[in-house]
C-alpha cells in the first residue's frame, strides 16, 4: 500500500493555487523547516535561505510567521488531508481481503506507517487543531466522508456476513482510531522507535477481541 508524504501532498496542493513561484517556495520551505525545527525555533531568515529569496520577500507576502502558518492550513484542510484519505480508501478498495482480520490488519498498519512516516507534519496540524475550529470542523468533515463512502461500505460488508461486530460505523472507526494512537502517540513523546509490523499485528489482536461479531 502506498502512503504518499504529506509533504509531497501540499506541494503538489500548492501547485493547484494561484500562488506565485516564490509564494510557493515560501510556504514549501515553511512546512519543513515548522516540522523540523519547531514553529517557534523557525526564523523568517530560516524560511527566506531555504527558499532562496529575500527576507523582505518573505515579509511582503506574509507579512508575519503567523501570517505563513494560517496560509499552511488552508490548504492542508481543504486538500492535503483530503487527498491523503482518498489515497488510503483507494488502498483499500483494491485490495482484497479474504476476512476482516485481514482488513483490519491492513488498516492499522496503513495507518501506523503513515502517521510515523508523516509525525512532524501531523504534529503542527494536531496541535493547531487545538484552537483552531476550521481544522476540528475539517476533520470531522472528513470523518464523515470516509464512513460514508467506500471504507464504512467494507465495514458494513464484514457486519451483513457476520464477522463484525453490529455497532455503529462511527463507534467502530473511533475505537480503531484511539488504538492506533495508543501506539504513536507514546512512541513520538519518548521519541523511541517502534516495529510497525510487530505493533499492527498487537492492535490488530486487542481490536479483534472487541470488534468481532459473537459466534
Amino acid at each position: 500500500m502506498a502512503n504518499q508524504h504529506l509533504q509531497a501532498l501540499f506541494a503538489e496542493s500548492l501547485n493547484e493555487l494561484k500562488l506565485t513561484d516564490k509564494q510557493k517556495a515560501v510556504l514549501n520551505a515553511s512546512l519543513t523547516l515548522f516540522a523540523q525545527k519547531g514553529f517557534d525555533s523557525t526564523s523568517t531568515s530560516d524560511i527566506a535561505n531555504l527558499a532562496g529569496v529575500s527576507e523582505g520577500t518573505v515579509y511582503k507576502q506574509f507579512k508575519t510567521k503567523e501570517g505563513i502558518l494560517i496560509a499552511i492550513l488552508g490548504p492542508f484542510v481543504q486538500k492535503v488531508i483530503p487527498k491523503a484519505a482518498t489515497e488510503f480508501t483507494n488502498d483499500i478498495m483494491h485490495t482484497s481481503f479474504p476476512n476482516f482480520g485481514d482488513f483490519l490488519y491492513a488498516i492499522v498498519k496503513n495507518r501506523m506507517t503513515f502517521a510515523f512516516d508523516n509525525m512532524p507534519q501531523l504534529k503542527i496540524i494536531l496541535h493547531e487543531a487545538t484552537t483552531n475550529q476550521e481544522i476540528v470542523t475539517g476533520f470531522g468533515n472528513l470523518f464523515k466522508t470516509l464512513i460514508a463512502g467506500p471504507l464504512g461500505n467494507n465495514f458494513k460488508h464484514y457486519q451483513e456476513n457476520g464477522q463484525l461486530v453490529n455497532w455503529p460505523l462511527p463507534r467502530i472507526v473511533r475505537y480503531i482510531t484511539v488504538t492506533v494512537l495508543g501506539y504513536v502517540i507514546p512512541a513520538t513523546l519518548t521519541k523511541q522507535p517502534i516495529d510497525i509490523e510487530q505493533a499492527s499485528h498487537e492492535a490488530t489482536e486487542f481490536l479483534l477481541k472487541g470488534l468481532q461479531a459473537d459466534k
